[in-house]
C-alpha cells in the first residue's frame, strides 16, 4: 500500500507526476490517430505516439526516482528543468502553429501548460523545503 502521509512534498509530487504522465502517455499511444485529428490537420498519429512514449518514459523516471523516499537532488533538478522546457516548447508551439491547431488542440496545449505549471510549482516548493532542511 502506498502511504502518502509521511512522504515529502517533493516525493508526493514525483509520484503524482509519474502516475499522470504514465496515464496520458498511454492514452496518446493507444488513441494516437483520433487525437491527431482532434489536435490539428498537420498532426500525425506518429507524432502523438512519440509524444506518448516520451511521456510514458517521463512517468517511469518520476516513479522510479520517487522510490524509497526519493528523489535525489539531481533527479529533482532534471525534472524541474524538463518541466521548464515543456513550458517553453508549449508556448513556442502556440506561437508558431496557432493557426494550424484546432480549438481543441489549442485547449489541450493550454491545459498541458497549466498542469505542468502546477507540478513545477510543487516540485520547486518541495525541493526548496528539502534543501532548507539540509542547511
Amino acid at each position: 500500500m502506498l502511504t502518502l502521509s509521511n512522504r515529502s512534498l517533493l516525493n508526493k509530487t514525483f509520484i503524482a507526476d509519474g502516475a499522470f504522465s504514465l496515464l496520458v502517455g498511454a492514452i496518446l499511444i493507444v488513441d494516437a490517430a483520433p487525437l491527431a485529428v482532434l489536435i490539428s490537420p498537420a498532426a500525425t498519429p506518429l507524432m502523438m505516439k512519440l509524444l506518448g512514449v516520451g511521456l510514458f518514459a517521463w512517468g517511469i523516471f518520476h516513479l522510479a526516482t520517487a522510490r524509497n523516499g526519493g528523489p535525489v537532488s539531481t533527479a529533482a533538478r532534471v525534472s524541474i528543468g524538463g518541466d521548464i522546457l515543456w513550458q517553453v516548447a508549449s508556448l513556442a508551439l502556440l506561437a508558431t502553429a496557432y493557426g494550424s491547431l484546432t480549438a481543441i488542440g489549442i485547449g489541450l496545449v493550454i491545459i498541458g501548460i497549466i498542469g505542468v505549471a502546477d507540478f513545477l510549482f510543487f516540485k520547486l516548493k518541495g525541493f526548496s523545503r528539502e534543501r532548507a532542511a539540509l542547511a
